[in-house]
């Protein structure tokens, strides 16, 4: 049982792999294993959701949407395997292309930034404070069309380990206080560990037989197709 943030840190770094969620393999999650307590504490602790920060940092591990589109841990000693696997299925589309150039050129990027850059929020109109402005913004040509599929196109880059969640962030109203949700900050694994120790000196192929090998002996109960699942 996990009772902390060390707890799941160690965990990650025992395994290599720990999905947030409870999937198709009995007790390969954090859900799973997490105490009770800590999974939605009642707001007078803090639970596995605020530990997400101290664990990506201080575990040495990646954090994103790689397993089935959903979150998982990977540790430091199998994560450039898998990007090096993972990137050579995953094409990105333009759109995300864009998306990633943006995240490239900035070094990181939130959530709502990104959205805003690459067109997926609808940009302000300007509107006059008298008639001759309001006659002006009338002849402003229109917005462009808001794309979609932002979230989609964030979960394929992190399925094919060109971005992770290097941090979360969260709103706090004027007495400081925090309210809300956390919101993600994007980053390329490069730019958060650095080249040198995303290299590998294997073929993707290699990559996955190494990967492959070392979840099948993990995972005893899990099947050849489960296991592909997570490597896929």
């Amino acid at each position: 049982m996990l009772y902390s943030a060390k707890d799941v840190e160690a965990q990650v770094n025992r395994w290599g792999f720990l999905p947030f969620f409870a999937g198709e393999i009995e007790g390969f999650s954090i859900e799973e294993l997490i105490s009770p307590d800590y999974w939605f504490p009642d707001g007078t602790v803090e639970g596995v959701w605020e530990w997400k920060n101290d664990i990506i940092i201080d575990g040495d591990c990646a954090y994103g949407k790689f397993y089935r589109n959903k979150a998982c841990f990977i540790s430091m000693e199998w994560f450039p395997d898998f990007a090096n696997w993972r990137r050579s299925l995953y094409v990105p589309s333009s759109d995300e292309q864009a998306i990633l150039s943006a995240v490239v050129e900035k070094g990181s990027l939130l959530s709502r930034e990104l959205k805003r850059l690459c067109g997926y929020t609808a940009q302000p109109r300007r509107r006059g404070g008298n008639p001759i402005e309001r006659a002006a913004v009338k002849v402003e040509p229109a917005p462009k069309p808001i794309r979609r599929g932002f979230d989609s196109a964030i979960a394929r880059l992190q399925m094919g380990c060109q971005l992770l969640s290097a941090t979360f962030e969260y709103n706090y109203d004027r007495e400081g206080q925090r309210y809300g949700w956390s919101i993600a900050r994007y980053c390329t694994p490069e730019e958060f560990f650095g080249e040198d120790r995303m290299f590998v000196p294997r073929t993707p192929e290699e990559s996955r037989r190494r990967l492959v090998s070392h979840l099948s002996a993990l995972l005893h109960h899990a099947t050849d197709k489960q296991v592909a699942r997570i490597v896929d």
